[in-house]
């Protein structure tokens, strides 16, 4: 019985003092974040239940404080603007407005584009824009990965 105690404890420990990889936020049925696990960061500020979609035409981009105008390939002009959570800690793109981004080297990048990704990064930050183009570092569930969007 002792032996059980022990193995017992040593995992309580593990799972609640040190912590896991699952220290998040999630989203609950009645869309408010619930705490799962110890998250060392705050709970995302944005609804956890949708956000207010980019104006398709102009004047409604404008009105919502975005700016319209031509991104990437694109031959038109589309709405953007800044997200109302940039710079909070994140672990998952679904905490924030825009993208969950986290910093990674030249090295890093290049092997997240080979599907060869190796870091122990854990959080990133949210995005400046709703709308991010080029190839960058994303947070999904606490795993690093690399995104490219024209």
């Amino acid at each position: 019985m002792t032996i059980i105690g022990i193995i017992f404890l040593i995992a309580f420990l593990i799972r609640f003092v040190v912590g896991s990889d699952e220290d998040t936020w999630i989203c609950s049925d009645k869309g408010e974040w619930i705490q799962h696990g110890k998250p060392s960061y705050p709970s995302p500020v944005m609804p956890c239940k949708g956000t207010k979609p980019l104006g398709k035409i102009k004047e409604d981009c404008l009105a919502q404080g975005g700016v319209w105008e031509k991104q990437g390939p694109e031959p038109y002009e589309t709405c953007n603007r800044k997200t109302i959570d940039r710079g909070n800690l994140c672990r998952d793109n679904g905490e924030c407005e825009g993208w969950c981004q986290v910093d990674l080297t030249r090295e890093e990048l290049s092997q997240g584009m080979r599907g060869e990704l190796k870091t122990s990064k854990k959080t990133g930050q949210c995005s400046v824009w709703v709308v991010e183009l080029g190839c960058f570092g994303m947070m999904e569930k606490g795993i690093a990965k690399v995104i490219c969007i024209d």
